[in-house]
């Protein structure tokens, strides 16, 4: 198609305008509606998170400690209609969300109102599970404040909490009804934060082919990025790569599987290290495994391969690596929801731009081919 970037999902071309760049603000085709992302390019990310609240008595916000405590003198605004949570895996699971229902029932929250969710990916999770749970579904909007958050799970839908030291086992999704942006809340986060939501950008960039990957590689100089406008391109490439999957397959029946590509290893790793790598970085270190395999396969090239993994193991700190024990990765692995009659559907790279698809078999043969990849590759 004339002026569009063009990418490959198992033989079916995805599409993305060449002049993305000048539409920040957007709409994602979504069911049941669609929803809005803007970015708010106000300096002060507060200002209109208190406004969206002053407008409804009745709203709640549902906010992460961190946030409160660097953004906010007080909460004043919300006195009565808040709750603060610390975001942290462990408490991200149903009794939890359970407990926000109560606030919301405590204030008599009603299907008008709205719930405000302010914060990174666990406070999205919680928020947006309540959100489809509480009365069979409430308006929700969403002012992610992470780059990780920023660049994927802001848009997409999914939600999950924890079961049984397991991810994301208690899932659905759970679109909002907005998106708002604003760079400016990136500037407090940690350099293994920013490097955490590269992950997912690096993903996102060689799914969209080498169009995208050459902005990363601009962009990106050794796991860091040192301008503030150059994440704000990096965020808006890394939607629009995903916009232009979720609204071809929103339920990942097909071709949005490919989004997994790094997780279905990626997860394993933040469970072996007790989340000590958190989730962008472990994808990343997911990616350099699956790109391991389709080299052995055949399907990529050594000169890619050691490209990726070069860009990969900036963001990540190897020597938590070399500590994981592969023994229990099988059992980790069996409970990925992608799991099938014992088959687990890899997602492969063909080259930048084309992904594949490929089962494999989870048995104890995958303990000994990570651990084989770990030692010689890591």
């Amino acid at each position: 198609m004339k002026n569009q970037i063009t990418f490959t999902i198992d033989g079916k071309e995805f599409y993305v305008p060449e002049d993305y760049q000048q539409h920040e603000n957007f709409t994602v085709i979504s069911i049941p509606e669609n929803y809005q992302v803007e970015w708010d390019n106000q300096e002060d990310p507060v200002q209109n998170i208190i406004y969206t609240m002053n407008k409804n008595a009745k709203d709640f916000l549902l906010i992460d400690k961190s946030v409160a405590k660097l953004y906010f003198e007080d909460l004043s605004f919300a006195e009565g209609r808040s709750i603060i949570i610390e975001s942290v895996e462990n408490i991200k699971n149903i009794y939890t969300a359970l407990d926000i229902i109560e606030q919301l029932e405590k204030i008599e929250f009603t299907k008008t109102d709205t719930l405000i969710v302010v914060g990174g990916g666990i406070i999205q999770d919680l928020g947006a599970f309540v959100a489809a749970c509480f009365k069979r579904g409430i308006n929700w909007i969403f002012y992610p404040t992470t780059l990780l958050a920023m660049c994927d799970s802001c848009i997409g839908g999914k939600t999950g909490l924890n079961h049984n030291r397991e991810k994301n086992q208690v899932a659905l999704f759970s679109a909002p009804a907005k998106v708002i942006l604003n760079i400016n809340f990136l500037k407090t986060l940690t350099a293994s934060e920013i490097r955490s939501g590269l992950g997912e950008i690096y993903k996102l960039c060689i799914i969209g082919g080498e169009t995208f990957f050459e902005i990363y590689e601009k962009l990106v100089i050794d796991g860091a990025v040192y301008n503030i406008a150059d994440l704000k391109k990096l965020i808006l490439a890394a939607l629009y790569v995903k916009k232009a999957v979720i609204e071809e397959d929103e339920f990942e029946e097909n071709h949005r599987k490919s989004l997994n590509y790094g997780h279905t290893f990626g997860h394993a790793f933040e469970i072996l290290t007790d989340y000590k790598i958190p989730h962008g970085q472990a994808v990343a270190l997911g990616a350099v495994i699956a790109n391991k395999i389709s080299l052995d396969q055949g399907l990529i090239n050594q000169d890619l391969y050691q490209c990726l993994k070069k860009y990969a193991f900036e963001l990540v700190d190897i020597s938590l690596v070399k500590t994981i024990s592969t023994e229990n990765l099988a059992k980790i692995v069996k409970k990925d929801k992608k799991v099938l009659n014992a088959e687990v559907s890899l997602v492969l790279i063909k080259k930048l731009g084309n992904i594949v698809f490929v089962k494999m078999l989870v048995d104890e043969s995958i303990n000994l081919l990570v651990n084989k990849i770990i030692t010689k590759e890591f």
